[in-house]
């Protein structure tokens, strides 16, 4: 028993062993070491501040009649001030240390070497500061032009915005209205071109309303024809896709539609149009719009079936953003149009020799294999089709699947539009429907379709900015009028447009081709297409390159001020 006492004495015991140490011990010591390096710093401090001589006994606070007043230790703004000296005296010691290092010769005078000898007044010295300023300047400034491009996207919706009240009301009198449409149906420049007895009504809105004007075809009240992308699909089949007597109905007076459009482009008589299908949008343009010489189309985004069932028709066409890489890369185009052909050369065989060699590959795998009496059929990596698919596998349905097509081919285009399936929907609401067709001339089967305008104010920052909003199919005429017009009025004023996503590729194609057309015969060529002069010269002026104009070939945010235009990018 005694023993059993002892063995529990000693467990108890607070006495450790000597090799461990306590936990608590550490720490009491870390605690220790802390206040002890705290108080040495308030000692130099206190050291190297100016002392203030304490007052004498009996004498108070009051010191050659002055209140003597204590500095406060925990004052923030002194102690980041402090530190802010000390970090930048740290920089220009660290920065004369180390060139004294590399030159030695100029380690004698210190203050040289703190001002002469530190990075960022090396740096000034070697560029200058003159050519700082003048880059921040460049940078700054955007570049103005006299007119806006033609932007060949279409758009779902233009605001208007303006610190200075807008000329234009969304309530329409019946003056207006009437002069407004009979205006654009007449294909008037104005409504006050040269005829003095006419009485048609010439205010701002009377135009304004004339602006808001578009044909197209079909017209169904009760279904959404633009954009047709972001559709929601339903498992809900419309009335035309149920009916095929009222579907081929439909499509037959479409059918018609779209032949009539044709005719008055081939005669240029209109200078261009849009087909909105399901999954594509087609436009069409007439001889010399955008500088290029034949008729031609523009098909995006496409897919490998489409171009397959183009190529099972016999239509020759290119694929031009495929061919040159990536959409709005420079390797399209350069500034020297022999370094730029040499270029493309070059490119072209190397692709071709590439081909060439995979072939080759192929051809040799195929028939080694076949000399050992393997079927070839079981290794579908050998199949040139599959290689085909693989090849446009990442362009479907992309920017760059833009499919170009010129000359006489736009006639078989037009069979293939008139024929094929792929333009008709099957399922969903607009199952049955063909595609939405729009024009700013007026065709066979056209409906006069008014753009939705709205007014109102808007709030930001504290200003107050008087605001239009026009929504529905916006086409690239409509957009020049309407600046044009409120230009006259109004000298500054900022325009936000929503194009249709897939239809960007339509301004970046035009820089990138080839031939051109003389624009005065373009024009003169174009006189009865129903666009004033000045719109007419827009259309034909071919883009210029982004490095040449220094601004994008589309707009989302375009700024007008002093009669100059500037606009910022909508490939994004």
């Amino acid at each position: 028993m005694s023993l059993f006492i002892n063995i529990m004495n000693a467990k108890s015991s607070p006495v450790a062993s000597p090799g461990w140490i306590r936990p608590d011990d550490v720490m009491r010591v870390r605690k220790l070491k802390a206040k002890r390096q705290a108080l040495q710093a308030r000692m130099i401090s206190s050291a190297t501040s100016p002392q203030v001589s304490a007052p004498a006994f009996g004498q108070g606070s009051v010191l050659d009649g002055r209140d003597v007043k204590r500095r406060n230790p925990f004052r923030c703004s002194s102690n980041k001030r402090l530190r802010k000296h000390e970090d930048v005296d740290l920089e220009e010691t660290c920065d004369a240390t180390l060139f004294q290092l590399l030159n030695p010769a100029a380690a004698g005078n210190k203050d040289n070497a703190l001002q002469s000898y530190s990075f960022s007044n090396l740096i000034s010295k070697e560029l200058g500061a003159e050519d700082f300023a003048k880059d921040d300047k460049d940078s700054s400034k955007d570049t103005w032009t006299d007119h806006l491009v033609a932007d060949w996207s279409l758009k779902t919706r233009v605001r208007f915005k303006s610190h200075k009240p807008l000329p234009w009301k969304h309530n329409f009198k019946t003056s207006e209205e009437a002069s407004g449409t009979t205006g654009f149906v007449r294909c008037l420049n104005s409504l006050s071109d040269g005829i003095e007895d006419r009485t048609l009504d010439t205010s701002a809105n009377a135009q304004f309303y004339q602006c808001c004007l578009v044909w197209q075809h079909p017209n169904l009240p009760w279904l959404q024809l633009f954009p047709r992308e972001n559709i929601r699909m339903t498992s809900q089949t419309g009335l035309f896709g149920t009916d095929s007597k009222l579907g081929d109905s439909l499509h037959s007076e479409w059918c018609e539609s779209l032949r009539s459009l044709h005719q008055l482009l081939r005669v240029r008589q209109c200078p261009y149009f849009y087909v909105c299908g399901p999954t594509f949008t087609c436009l069409f343009r007439a001889a010399g719009v955008a500088g290029i010489s034949p008729a031609h189309a523009l098909i995006t985004p496409t897919t490998r079936g489409f171009r397959e069932a183009m190529k099972e028709e016999d239509i020759k066409f290119d694929m031009p953003f495929h061919n040159c890489g990536s959409l709005g890369t420079s390797s399209c185009s350069t500034d020297d149009p022999d370094k730029e052909e040499s270029v493309n050369k070059n490119k072209e065989l190397h692709e071709i020799y590439e081909d060439n060699d995979e072939e080759e590959e192929r051809e040799e795998a195929t028939s080694w294999l076949e000399n050992l009496g393997v079927d070839t059929s079981q290794f579908p990596n050998l199949n040139p089709t599959k290689v085909e698919r693989e090849k446009y596998k990442n362009v479907d349905n992309t920017p760059s699947s833009l499919v170009y097509v010129e000359g006489v081919e736009t006639q078989g285009l037009i069979n293939f539009l008139l024929n094929s399936k792929s333009c008709v929907p099957t399922t969903g609401a607009l199952a049955g429907v063909p595609p939405t067709l729009l024009a700013p001339v007026a065709f066979q089967g056209a409906t006069l379709k008014t753009l939705k305008a709205k007014g109102g104010m808007v709030h930001k920052d504290g200003n107050v900015q008087h605001s239009m909003e026009i929504s529905g199919p916006v086409l690239p005429h409509t957009v020049h009028r309407l600046t044009t017009l409120l230009s006259a009025a109004v000298d500054n004023f900022s325009v936000s447009l929503n194009p249709v996503p897939s239809t960007l590729s339509f301004s970046q194609h035009s820089h990138l081709e080839a031939t051109a057309a003389p624009q005065a015969f373009a024009q003169e060529g174009l006189v009865d297409c129903g666009l004033d002069a000045a719109i007419r010269h827009l259309i034909c002026t071919p883009h210029k390159s982004e490095r040449e104009s220094k601004l994008p070939v589309s707009y989302r945010e375009v700024t007008f001020k002093d009669n100059k235009f500037t606009w910022t990018d909508g490939l994004q």
